[in-house]
């Protein structure tokens, strides 16, 4: 649910914010006000292109800030999303999101603080909010997100997960029957032969290399080491004067002090210890120095084994441990060969499997889409003829294209299919008598377009997820009476979703829960445009203002009366 809309420097609007609330808010105001700047803000928070002349003049920037409250457990297709991209919401389940623009025409889009490209902004924003009434964020113009409905609709989620789940399958067993079909011909065999036995007869070990290093440097400089150690023990042992006779003569001094200080047998014991672990490292260092022996034979063993290293790596991968993967790859593909055919045979019949399963899902399916398409039909037809569409036909399409590699059927044909099964489904729509149905997406009328567009909302209800939904010109080329229906359906869709609502029609505003005016003041020479919260008798005041151009006790009484109306449905129907 969409808790704010906060708008600064766009065109008129220098700094506005909209609170909204559950049910649904009322936006109205004189023409020019402003009232189509909300929507262009709130399409320009969801992503859509911005120019820099909508930033106010005199102002670098413009910005729109939304706040929206996600339910708790979130939508997988939204989920995903945020996992994809490393987002999450706020520890109190808020989601940020902002835009600005910038004089330069670049701009900026923000999740929760993070800046984020302006494509993941489009999409998160289409999971969040619907703008009726602007084509380019009409939902339901898009054949993907009308078979979302239709599945949610007829309850066949669980049935089109099963369906991905054997594509998954379907896709897997198909890539792997390519992968050994690719297999080397025969005459490319002795070579995998002979790259495996290379590789394994140098029994390569994956740490050896560092430890063989090693010990070829110890070998190259065996003198020096030797020397080394030698004239170290000389230093600790042997020659004269030594440490370890130095040690004995202070050992000696400190004797002849025997009785004087009480801290003597301390410095004594001290220096006897140093004199033993002394005397243990010359030994260890004579040992060594007299040890250690040129051995040629081992360091050409050495360097042997390390060309041989040397070779492998530069013939089959950068370190040992990718040798050793390209063998076990080698290996894997000389089994392979030596049972292609019967590997192939077997793959084959089990990808044949797999699409006979996957043909009766695809088939459940599309029987259960028409069974549902039938009662969906009839229900948005009853809507719109409420809504003062008496000629609209609403019918939704549902077609197969044959595909050699397609899905089997029942009778044998094979169907194109995807993850969601083998139907193409649209929505069609006709507005006027003697026309053909079209897509839903080439009506161009808005008026027309959000009346229908709320027709198959009253009727989907409860099967849309997304939480907000705004209606812009909803009341184009209808009059008081069919307002008076579109205001009533509007507060049943109101149960299930957050609306926003723009409208001149009084007969539709006065089921509002939540009633703002936009204003536009230019007293100061400037056009500024403000926002105001309507209550009680302002209210009031607003909707006699849309029944007519006097504002007297009538209208009042008028605009009264419709509230008290408005206030009686909304009590019958539970609100």
């Amino acid at each position: 649910m969409l808790s704010q809309l906060h708008i600064r420097n766009l065109a008129t609007i220098e700094d506005v914010l909209l609170k909204l609330g559950p049910g649904m808010t009322i936006l109205s105001g004189e023409e020019g006000a402003g009232k189509s700047l909300v929507v262009d803000a709130l399409s320009t928070l969801l992503g859509a292109r911005a120019t820099p002349g909508l930033i106010r003049s005199g102002a670098e920037t413009s910005q729109v800030e939304g706040v929206f409250w996600l339910p708790k457990e979130l939508s997988a297709d939204l989920e995903s999303l945020f996992e994809e991209n490393g987002l999450e919401p706020e520890p109190d389940g808020s989601l940020i999101l902002s835009r600005e623009l910038q004089a330069s025409g670049r701009s900026v889009a923000r999740a929760n603080g993070r800046a984020v490209p302006l494509s993941l902004l489009k999409q998160i924003g289409a999971h969040l909010v619907d703008l009726h009434g602007h084509m380019d964020y009409l939902s339901l113009m898009d054949t993907g997100r009308q078979l979302n409905l239709m599945d949610t609709y007829g309850k066949l989620m669980t049935l089109r997960k099963q369906m991905a789940g054997k594509v998954a399958e379907l896709k897997q067993k198909t890539g792997e029957i390519t992968r050994f079909s690719n297999l080397p011909a025969d005459r490319s065999r002795d070579f995998l032969r002979y790259r495996l036995d290379e590789i394994e007869a140098a029994s390569l070990k994956p740490d050896e290399e560092e430890t063989l290093k090693e010990e070829r440097e110890t070998l190259r400089h065996t003198e020096e080491i030797s020397s080394s150690c030698l004239r170290a023990y000389h230093h600790l042992y042997g020659d004269e004067p030594s440490a370890a006779t130095m040690i004995s003569q202070a050992l000696a001094a400190l004797r002849e002090l025997d009785g004087f200080f009480t801290s003597l047998p301390a410095h004594q014991e001290q220096l006897e210890g140093a004199k033993a672990c002394l005397e243990d490292t010359a030994r260890e260092l004579l040992r060594q120095g007299e040890s250690i022996e040129v051995n040629t034979a081992r360091l050409e063993e050495l360097e042997q084994r390390l060309d041989l290293i040397g070779s492998l790596k530069r013939k089959y991968g950068g370190s040992i441990e990718l040798v050793l993967a390209l063998a076990e790859e080698t290996g894997l593909e000389l089994a392979a060969l030596e049972n292609q055919d019967e590997l192939l045979n077997r793959l084959e019949r089990e990808k044949t499997d797999i699409e006979t399963e996957a043909g009766h899902l695809a088939e459940t399916l599309s029987r259960s889409r028409r069974e549902a398409a039938v009662s969906l039909v009839e229900m948005v037809n009853e809507e719109m003829a409420q809504l003062g569409l008496p000629w609209a036909r609403f019918d939704i399409h549902l077609r197969q294209e044959a595909a050699e590699d397609g899905l089997p059927s029942s009778n044998g044909d094979r169907f194109a299919f995807t993850r969601d099964g083998i139907d193409r489904l649209e929505f069609m729509v006709v507005t006027n008598p003697g026309e053909p149905l079209r897509p839903l997406a080439a009506i161009v009328s808005g008026g027309e377009t959000s009346r229908i567009t709320l027709a198959i909302k009253s009727a989907l209800k409860r099967a849309d997820p997304v939480p907000t939904l705004v209606f812009d010109e909803i009341d184009i080329g209808i009059g008081g009476r069919s307002g008076d229906t579109v205001g009533r359906k509007l507060t049943e869709l109101g149960r299930y979703h957050q609306l926003l609502c723009i409208t001149h029609l009084p007969q539709i505003a006065c089921f509002g829960d939540t009633h703002y005016r936009l204003v536009k003041d230019t007293s100061s020479g400037r056009a500024f445009s403000q926002l105001e919260l309507l209550e009680g008798e302002a209210r009031l005041g607003e909707l006699a203002a849309m029944l007519g151009e006097e504002t007297g006790e009538t209208m009042l009484e008028g605009a009264a009366g419709m509230v008290e109306q408005a206030l009686a449905w909304k009590k019958q129907l539970g609100n």
